[in-house]
C-alpha cells in the first residue's frame, strides 16, 4: 500500500515464511466475459502465443494507454483526503441506481495541533465514495455515516482500509450485495476479513476468520473459475530470495511478491500460495531504469541519500488482475528500489503487463516494457503509478484508472511535504494491448488449429497505409479451403476495431462451420490487434 500510515509496518519476514500472501483483481462487465472451451474461440489476442503457430517477418509491439489528462480525474478536496487519494479498483456500474461508483482510500495530511502548537500528521485512513454519470466528472456525496472530528458531513463510508468492494448484482441476499475484505492489524500481524453491505455505505462487522496478508491486495469475483479471488502481497521464500539478492545488502522486508487465496462462499478462504515474483532479468532491467531515471533532469528520483547502486533491487509491489476475453491480464507494479531506508526502500513504481490462462501461472508480455509511463517531475503521477483493476470498455476503448503520485516511494519519509496525487485515467484502443506488426516486406501469421463455429471473421487492425489478406486452411492438409484463399480475399486497408473479412463470391461462412481450420494472414504496413469470430 502506498501510504504514509502505520501500514508500512509490514508482516515480519518470519511470519510470512510460515503463512504466505499477496494482491489484486476484479473483472470487467459480465456481459463482456468470453467463454473458451477446447479449441473453440471467440477472439484471438496477441498478448501471448496461445493461438499463434508461426510468425514470419512480423514483430510484436506493446501499446501504452493514452493519458486523458496531466491532472487526476479524482483528487483530494476535503481535509480528510488532502494527503492521499488512491484506489486499487476501477469504477463499478450500479444497476438499480443507474450510476457509476468508485470507493477510494483517503487520508488527511494535517490533524489538530499538538502540545507544541504544531499541526501533526493524521495517520488515519478512510474509505470514501464518489459517483459519476460519465466516468470523468466525479461527485462526492455526503453519506453522513462516519464522524470525522465530530462531524458526519463527509463522504466517508468506513474507517480503515478495505480490498474491493465487489458489487455482486447476482447475490440473492440483499445484505451481502456488496462484499469487501477489511484490513486488521493486531499484535504485529496483518490480516484481511470479509465484510458485507446492502448499499456500499453501511457495513457489517468483520468475519473473525480472515486471510493473513500484507497491505497490497486485489479482490474479484472470477467468472472463469466461478470463485472469489484475493491477490495479496507477501514476501519471497528463502531460496528464491537468496538467488535474487546475489549477495547484495537488501532489507529482509524488501522481497515483495504476489500470492493468491480463493473462496467459493466469500467466508472460508484458502491459504495463499505464491503465484508471481520478480526474477533475475527484472534485476537487470530495474537497474537500467534507475540509471536512466537518475540521468533525466525532467524525472523525479530519490535523493542521493537513498541512491545506492549496490542496493538496486526490483520486486513486485502489487498486481492488478482482471478478466479480458476469457484470459487473465495482470499489470504487475514493478518496484525498482534505489536504496534502503529504515525497514523499507526508496525507489520508483512502474506497471508492466502479464497474462495467464488460469490466474496461477503467468507469462510476461510486451518484452517487459512499461505499460504506462511515469509523468514528468511536474505532473501528479511523476513518482509512482499503480494500475487499478476492473477497467471499463467504453467508446471502443479500454479505460484504465490508476493511482498517480508526485513523489517517489520512500517509506513515508516525505509525508509531511507530500503534495496530493490522485486517481488518473488512461485510454487504450479496444484489444490494443499488443499488436502484430508488418513493415514494407509482407509478413505471415499462422494460427494453431481452431474449431470454427462462427458466422463471420472480424479484424481489429490499422492497415490504413497497407494491406491485410486472410486465407483459411484445412487443418487436415494445410491447404486453402476452396474459395477462401489469399487470391479470393478482398484486401483490407482500414483502421477500425471491427472490419469484416470477405472473399469473392462468398456470401458467408456457413460452408466451413464446424470444420477444423487454420488462419493464415498476410500483412504489409499494418498492425493487427485481434481476430474475432462471431
Amino acid at each position: 500500500m502506498i501510504t504514509t500510515s502505520i501500514l508500512h509496518s509490514f508482516f515480519t519476514k518470519s511470519h510470512f515464511l510460515k503463512t504466505y500472501s499477496l494482491l489484486i483483481l476484479f473483472l470487467m462487465n459480465a456481459d463482456r466475459t468470453f467463454s473458451q472451451t477446447g479449441n473453440t474461440i471467440n477472439k484471438i489476442l496477441f498478448v501471448d502465443d496461445y493461438w499463434i503457430d508461426t510468425l514470419e517477418n512480423l514483430h510484436r509491439t506493446l501499446h501504452q494507454p493514452k493519458k486523458y489528462s496531466n491532472y487526476p480525474v479524482l483528487a483530494g478536496s476535503y481535509p480528510w483526503e488532502n494527503n492521499m487519494v488512491q484506489t486499487r479498483r476501477g469504477p463499478q456500474w450500479i444497476d438499480e441506481e443507474r450510476i457509476w461508483k468508485i470507493w477510494y482510500n483517503a487520508a488527511g495530511k494535517l490533524g489538530p495541533k499538538g502540545s507544541g502548537g504544531v499541526e501533526e500528521y493524521n495517520f488515519g485512513m478512510a474509505i470514501c465514495l464518489a459517483t459519476s454519470r460519465d466516468l470523468i466528472n466525479w461527485e462526492k456525496p455526503f453519506t453522513r455515516t462516519i464522524s470525522y472530528y465530530g462531524s458526519k458531513e463527509n463522504n466517508i463510508v468506513l474507517n480503515g482500509l478495505i480490498s474491493g468492494p465487489i458489487y455482486d448484482r447476482n447475490e440473492p441476499v440483499a445484505d451481502r450485495r456488496y462484499k469487501a475484505m477489511l484490513n486488521q492489524y493486531k499484535n504485529g500481524v496483518m490480516s484481511w476479513h470479509p465484510i458485507f453491505s446492502s448499499d456500499g455505505v453501511h457495513w457489517s462487522n468483520p468475519v473473525e476468520e480472515g486471510v493473513k496478508a500484507s497491505d497490497e491486495t486485489q479482490l474479484l469475483y472470477d467468472e472463469i473459475s466461478k470463485e472469489y479471488r484475493f491477490y495479496c502481497k507477501g514476501f519471497l521464500p528463502g531460496k528464491i530470495r537468496e538467488k535474487l539478492i546475489d549477495g547484495r545488502p537488501i532489507q529482509p522486508n524488501n522481497h515483495r511478491c504476489v500470492y493468491l487465496s480463493t473462496s467459493k462462499d466469500f467466508i472460508k478462504w484458502t491459504i495463499p500460495e505464491l503465484v508471481f515474483h520478480a526474477d533475475e532479468l527484472d534485476q537487470k532491467i530495474g537497474a537500467k531504469r534507475n540509471v536512466s531515471a537518475k540521468a533525466d533532469s525532467n524525472r523525479l528520483y530519490p535523493t542521493a541519500q537513498y541512491d545506492n547502486p549496490n542496493q538496486y533491487y526490483t520486486d513486485i509491489y502489487s498486481m492488478a488482475v482482471f478478466n479480458y476475453e476469457g484470459i487473465y491480464i495482470g499489470m504487475p507494479c514493478m518496484f525498482d528500489q534505489t536504496g534502503s531506508l529504515r525497514n523499507n526502500s526508496a525507489g520508483l513504481l512502474y506497471p508492466e503487463l502479464a497474462t495467464s490462462r488460469d490466474g496461477y501461472k503467468w507469462n510476461r508480455a510486451g518484452n517487459r516494457d512499461i505499460f504506462l509511463s511515469l509523468g514528468s517531475k511536474e505532473d501528479f503521477d511523476g513518482g509512482n503509478i499503480l494500475m487499478a483493476a476492473h477497467p471499463i470498455i467504453k467508446d471502443e476503448q479500454v479505460w484504465f484508472y490508476y493511482l498517480g503520485q508526485p513523489e517517489t516511494h520512500d517509506g513515508g519519509i516525505s509525508r509531511l511535504s507530500r503534495v496530493n496525487g490522485g486517481i488518473g485515467l488512461s485510454k487504450l484502443r479496444l484489444d490494443g494491448f499488443i499488436s502484430i506488426d508488418a513493415g514494407n516486406k509482407p509478413g505471415l501469421l499462422t494460427t494453431k488449429v481452431i474449431d470454427f463455429t462462427g458466422d463471420n471473421i472480424w479484424l481489429n487492425l490499422d492497415a490504413a497505409g497497407g494491406e491485410v489478406l486472410v486465407e483459411l486452411l484445412d487443418a487436415k492438409n494445410f491447404k486453402p479451403l476452396k474459395g477462401f484463399s489469399f487470391e479470393k480475399c478482398i484486401p483490407v486497408s482500414s483502421d477500425a476495431v471491427a472490419t469484416k473479412v470477405q472473399w469473392q463470391n462468398q456470401r458467408g461462412l456457413q460452408s466451413i462451420k464446424g470444420k477444423k481450420i487454420v488462419f493464415r494472414i498476410k500483412m504489409s504496413n499494418a498492425k493487427l490487434y485481434s481476430i474475432q469470430v462471431k
